[in-house]
C-alpha cells in the first residue's frame, strides 16, 4: 500500500521539477512568451535614466534616481516618455533601440553620438575675448526703405508722404519721403541730437550727418556698466577713447540661453567666452537603462469593400 503511494507521488514531483525548469528558462529568456513586441508605428511609454560613459545621470524619469544624482527639478514632470516609435521624436538610439522589445522589458542602450546628438561641429562655436574693443562711432545709412506690408505691420497702415513717425522701442524720428510698393524715410537728425534704441545699450549723439549719412558717438563713461540685448552677461567700460570703447565681459556661471538660431551654450573662461550652438550633448556617448511601460498599436486601417468612397456600389 505505501508502494502505492510513493508511485502516486513522482508524477506530480516531476510535474513540480519541470513547472521550476519552465519558469527558469523563461527568466534565463530560452522559452519566450508570446507578448506583442514594439514595432514602427506604435505608441510606446518608456521609463529610461540617461548617463554619460562616466555614470553621470543627465535625465530620468525616476525621482528618486533625479534626487540622488543632484538634477532633480520639482517641476519636472517624471514621468513616463511617450513617443511614436518611427516618428523621429527622440534620438536615433532610442527610437531603433526599442524596436522588438516587450511591455515590461528591460534593456541598456549605448548610443554613439551619430545615433544621439551628432558629433561635436567647430563652426558652431564662437570665441569673444574677455576684454573687447568696439569702435566710439557709427555711421548709419540716413534713408531706409521698407516693402509697404512691412511699414503698415511696424507703423501702422494711417500714414501719408509727409508724416514723422517714431520708430518703435527708440526716440528716433523719420519722415516718410515717399510711399507706393515700397516706402522710404529719413531719419530727422541734426549735429548735437541725441536718441535712444532699446537695440543699443547706450545714447547715441549725432557727430556729424549729410545727405545719405549719420554719424553718432556712443555716450559712455569709464565705470559705466552696460548690458548688450541678448546677452545674460554684463560689460564695465574700462577705457574710453575717440576711436573705441574698451569693455570687460563680466563672467557668470555656465547657462544656456534661446536664440532665434537655436539654443546657446555660454560658457566663460579665462580669457574669454564660449559660445556654442551645439547641442548640450553633442559629441557625447549615451547610456540609457530604459523599461517599456507600454504598448498601444495603432488602429488597423480598414480595407476597402466593393463600395467607392461615396459609398456606391462600383460599376461592374
Amino acid at each position: 500500500m505505501e508502494q502505492d503511494n510513493n508511485n502516486k507521488t513522482i508524477p506530480f514531483i516531476i510535474l513540480a521539477v519541470l513547472g521550476l525548469c519552465i519558469i527558469i528558462f523563461m527568466q534565463l529568456g530560452c522559452i519566450e512568451d508570446s507578448g506583442i513586441v514594439v514595432e514602427n508605428g506604435d505608441t510606446i511609454q518608456v521609463n529610461y535614466t540617461g548617463k554619460l560613459l562616466d555614470d553621470t545621470v543627465f535625465a530620468t524619469s525616476d525621482p528618486d534616481i533625479a534626487n540622488e544624482s543632484g538634477i532633480y527639478n520639482p517641476m519636472g514632470p517624471y514621468q513616463p516618455l511617450e513617443f511614436v516609435v518611427g516618428n523621429e521624436k527622440v534620438i536615433e538610439g532610442i527610437d531603433t533601440g526599442v524596436l522588438g522589445m516587450k511591455e515590461g522589458q528591460k534593456k541598456t542602450l549605448t548610443i554613439p553620438p551619430e545615433q544621439a546628438y551628432g558629433p561635436d561641429d567647430p563652426t558652431m562655436i564662437r570665441l569673444l575675448p574677455l576684454v573687447d574693443n568696439i569702435s566710439t562711432t557709427q555711421t548709419l545709412q540716413k534713408e531706409i526703405t521698407l516693402p509697404k506690408d512691412q511699414f503698415n505691420s511696424t507703423f501702422g497702415p494711417d500714414y501719408k508722404e509727409g508724416d514723422i513717425v517714431q520708430l518703435p522701442e527708440s526716440t528716433i524720428n523719420m519722415t516718410i519721403d515717399s510711399m507706393d510698393e515700397n516706402v522710404n524715410l529719413s531719419i530727422n537728425a541734426n549735429v548735437g541730437d541725441t536718441f535712444k534704441s532699446e537695440q543699443s545699450p547706450w545714447e547715441e549723439e549725432v557727430i556729424e550727418t549729410n545727405s545719405t549719412h549719420i554719424t553718432v558717438k556712443h555716450m559712455v563713461e569709464v565705470g559705466d556698466t552696460i548690458s548688450f540685448p541678448g546677452t545674460p552677461w554684463n560689460s564695465t567700460v574700462i577705457e574710453v577713447t575717440d576711436a573705441n570703447i574698451t569693455l570687460e565681459h563680466n563672467p557668470i556661471p555656465d547657462e544656456t540661453i534661446q536664440t532665434p538660431y537655436g539654443d546657446m551654450n555660454i560658457k566663460f573662461n579665462e580669457t574669454g567666452i564660449i559660445m556654442d550652438t551645439n547641442p548640450p550633448l553633442a559629441g557625447e556617448t549615451l547610456v540609457f537603462d530604459i523599461e517599456i511601460v507600454s504598448i498601444v498599436k495603432p488602429e488597423p486601417t480598414e480595407k476597402p469593400t466593393n463600395e467607392n468612397e461615396t459609398g456606391n456600389e462600383t460599376e461592374p
